[in-house]
């Protein structure tokens, strides 16, 4: 009798396995053979993933001369595995706490021109949405700087920005006005700078933000020390306008950012417009009327992966005087290669004139988090009118470097460039490209 009902069974899950349909009651999973099933080819097994050929062909060259970053780039990470989550891992974006905190602050301005000094910050003074920061700085070369910084309702629709700054440089370098100055022309001088401004920021990000500013400038050349030939040995009154003669401006403008990113602090796709227009005012009737511009477009396009990158950047820049008054600028006014205008592959202040154009195209591929290593290739050129710029005038460099971004608004960069003058080492602490 069991027999039979074993066999009875037997059958009926035959039976199911052959014909039987879901939702019947005889129906029975149909069984699967597992028999080699993690060998075979199919959705449970997918094939390598190779490097394609063209872009192999593409990164190779790359690769091959910015081996020595890549080496820098891996002493770097070593050195970010120790002390990375105290400095470079992104901070919280919780609050700051109220009160006051001290730190210290770090300018670099050159190899011999490293500066420390105090660092105050003050969250809620004196109201809850206000920050003020105080810094001072004292270099090796006996550069005095001191800044403050105060912003009421920050990061709010419409806020409230004060600015001043001083600035005691006695080794600022003059080669003369053009674009053609010998290199061997280089001379020092003296200038102690006071700047002070007011805004009215409307718009929350300071990447889409339009400014309403007026301000105080002052800047007074003197004998310089800490380099020579001095300016006074090189050239003659007429070759270096308001020689010794400080001036003294009001000023008011408008400036903007605008800019669609798909990531503030490193972009890699989208396009950045920025714009800066002042009218200037002399306090005494020696002082001259001018005004004051920049315009600077900054694009960024992936190349394959958001890893890869192509940044384009463009400035335009100048300063004319205004009729009415006298007609010749301060040397030490004149728009000049210097800061976030320097030309790559040049010493700073190299070249100045009226007016000063560069343009700047990078391929950036990122090598850590927030790291990137980059070739560049630079025109920059000044002049004294528009129609005066040609191609055949720019002065060219190419270069590669690091970039790491440290916000939205900063970022570090080391570069190294070459041009016909020679090899320039830059280390940036403060740019925000």
């Amino acid at each position: 009798m069991s027999v039979l009902i074993a066999c009875g069974v037997v059958c009926a899950v035959n039976r199911a396995q052959a014909d039987g349909r879901f939702g019947d009651s005889t129906w029975v999973a149909p069984g699967a053979s597992f028999e080699n099933a993690s060998l075979t080819s199919g959705p449970r097994v997918v094939a390598p993933d190779h490097e394609r050929g063209w872009e192999t062909a593409m990164r190779t060259p790359f690769r091959v001369v910015f081996f020595p970053l890549r080496l820098a780039a891996i002493g770097l990470e070593a050195g970010a595995g120790l002390v990375g989550h105290r400095f470079l891992e992104p901070k919280s974006k919780a609050p700051p706490k109220p009160g006051p905190s001290l730190g210290v602050n770090v300018t670099v301005g050159g190899v011999n021109d490293i500066g420390l000094g105090p660092a105050l910050t003050w969250v809620g003074l004196p109201t809850a949405d206000a920050r003020l920061r105080l810094n001072g700085s004292w270099s090796t070369v006996d550069r005095r700087r001191a800044q403050f910084t105060g912003v009421f309702r920050d990061r709010q629709p419409v806020g409230i920005r004060l600015r001043a700054d001083y600035d005691y440089k006695p080794n600022r370098r003059y080669f003369g006005i053009g674009n053609q100055t010998p290199e061997t022309d280089l001379s020092y001088f003296l200038l102690e700078k006071t700047d002070a401004e007011a805004s009215l920021l409307v718009g929350a990000s300071p990447l889409r933000q339009v400014r309403f500013t007026g301000g105080y400038s002052s800047m007074s050349p003197r004998r310089g020390y800490r380099g020579t030939p001095l300016l006074e040995d090189v050239f003659a009154p007429a070759g270096a306008p308001f020689e010794h003669q400080a001036t003294r401006a009001l000023w008011y403008g408008l400036s903007s950012d605008l800019a669609v990113l798909d990531d503030g602090r490193d972009p890699s796709r989208g396009v950045h417009a920025r714009v800066d227009l002042r009218r200037a005012t002399g306090l005494r009737s020696g002082d001259p009327d001018y005004y004051q511009w920049r315009a600077e477009g900054r694009a960024y396009l992936p190349v394959f992966a958001k890893r890869r990158v192509i940044a384009f950047r463009g400035v335009y820049a100048g300063v004319d005087p205004i009729g009415g008054g006298t007609t010749t600028l301060p040397y030490y006014r004149l728009t000049q290669s210097d800061g976030a205008t320097r030309f790559a592959g040049y010493a700073s202040e190299r070249f100045r004139d009226r007016q000063l154009m560069l343009a700047r195209v990078e391929y950036r591929w990122m090598i850590l988090d927030r790291m990137s290593a980059l070739a560049l290739y630079e025109l920059g050129e000044v002049a004294p009118r528009m129609s005066s710029f040609s191609l055949r005038g720019a002065h060219t460099s190419y270069g590669g470097g690091l970039r790491m971004g440290m916000s939205d608004e900063t970022a570090m960069r080391f570069e190294v460039a070459k041009s016909v003058e020679g090899l320039q080492v830059v280390l940036a602490l403060g740019g925000d490209f």
